[in-house]
């Protein structure tokens, strides 16, 4: 049975113009033929599947490349102190099933606690659930002096968290191996303090040795895998960029040289500007302690302010909610690409950032990440004109339906 769209506007993902009155074949869940509908070459047969929708535009399952699936979008963010694996595997599940309605068909986990994220992706390549493609962390990876233990007493041993963290280029390579051999697909390292925990180190102290990113790097690269590096200051950043980070989370307080390092370097930046963004929000203060609204607000005004210094030295750029938190419940992770066009970017580039390019970072572009003949068929199709209206893509009813590897999982077109 053939998977047959007709009569639709399409936007490949490459960045390239949408094209007007396209058919698409989707056969073995690829992509077999695009072209003009008055052209279409194939006899529909009785039991193939047609959507022919009014208005529609077809565009590549979108992706987020940094989400957190066990984290909660309650004020109170200490749950994780109390909630067990269990409980956090129900809310991924929840969160997942809500992303992928969204329309967005492949996502990357940035750090989870018991390999929750492992065992989605399992679970959703086995077809137990309902979920995105999920590229899986595992723990994240810090030093003894990370700000990502501010949370904790030094009494307080959590040995969920406590395997991601290391003192030396021996111990972070052991953690690497650790999160390998669990079934991660990535290693998230936290390279300097945070926003998010009232630390003893703040966002922008480097919290890794130049040696200790290195052996990470080294693990992952010769295993084919990649690592993205939570880092803020420039010297953070040139340290993960010089050792092989391959992307950067964050990235806000980056100066010119770094930024042209990265551009150099090929380095992916994922700028989680719906992060920053809802530090900014009416409703801030009921949702973030006073310390975050104190270190999150100027990072968001620093990070537009670079944002035209991106883009004029073609930094490549990644679409990453860093969600669901406060203000932002999954689901709405189409907000990042909202933000990105208001920093500067054209329409077409935000949408190309969340497809193709996320794509190519996570290394999938081959298969995935845009319309093209050949490529696996994870395909949303949008009610309206995106390349004219890109808050379309944060509205969930226009989301009309979602295709993963040629199957229809959400369909409200009636």
């Amino acid at each position: 049975m053939a998977l047959i769209i007709k009569n639709c506007n399409v936007i490949d993902g490459t960045g390239n113009a949408p094209v007007k009155n396209q058919s698409i074949r989707v056969d073995s869940g690829k992509i077999e033929w695009i072209g003009n509908s008055d052209e279409f070459p194939y006899e529909i047969n009785i039991d193939d599947q047609v959507l022919d929708i009014a208005g529609i535009t077809v565009m590549p399952g979108m992706m987020d490349t940094h989400i957190h699936i066990t984290q909660g979008y309650e004020v109170d963010q200490s749950g994780f102190l109390t909630e067990t694996i269990p409980f956090l595997t129900v809310r991924a599940i929840d969160s997942c099933e809500k992303i992928l309605q969204s329309g967005f068909t492949t996502v990357r986990n940035m750090g989870t606690y018991g390999f929750v994220d492992v065992a989605m992706k399992n679970a959703f390549q086995r077809g137990m659930i309902a979920g995105p493609r999920m590229i899986a962390s595992g723990e994240m990876l810090m030093s003894t002096v990370s700000g990502e233990l501010g949370y904790l007493r030094h009494e307080i041993d959590i040995p969920d968290m406590k395997s991601g963290i290391f003192s030396g280029a021996d111990e972070a390579r052991r953690a690497a191996r650790y999160q390998f051999y669990h079934g991660a697909d990535v290693i998230k390292l936290i390279a300097s303090g945070r926003v998010g925990s009232d630390a003893y180190t703040l966002p922008w102290d480097t919290e890794v040795e130049r040696s200790e990113i290195k052996a990470i790097t080294d693990e992952a690269h010769r295993l084919n895998r990649k690592v993205a590096a939570h880092a803020y200051s420039s010297e953070s950043v040139r340290d993960c960029v010089l050792e092989g980070i391959d992307s950067i989370e964050h990235g806000v307080m980056i100066d010119l040289e770094t930024i042209k390092l990265m551009a150099d370097n090929g380095t992916f930046l994922v700028p989680t500007m719906n992060a920053f963004n809802s530090y900014l929000q009416p409703d801030a203060e009921q949702r973030y302690p006073q310390y975050r609204l104190n270190r999150g607000r100027p990072m968001a005004t620093i990070q537009r302010d670079n944002f035209e210094e991106y883009l004029k030295h073609k930094l490549p750029i990644a679409v990453g909610s860093d969600g669901p938190r406060p203000g932002s419940p999954p689901g709405s992770n189409a907000r990042e690409i909202e933000l990105l066009v208001s920093a500067g970017m054209d329409n077409l580039s935000a949408i190309n950032s969340a497809t193709l390019k996320s794509a190519e970072l996570l290394g999938i572009d081959k298969e995935l990440g845009s319309i093209e003949v050949g490529k696996t068929a994870d395909i949303i199709l949008v009610d309206g004109n995106p390349e004219k209206d890109i808050s379309i893509l944060k509205d969930i009813d226009k989301i009309k339906v979602v295709i993963i590897e040629g199957k229809v999982v959400k369909d409200i077109s009636n």
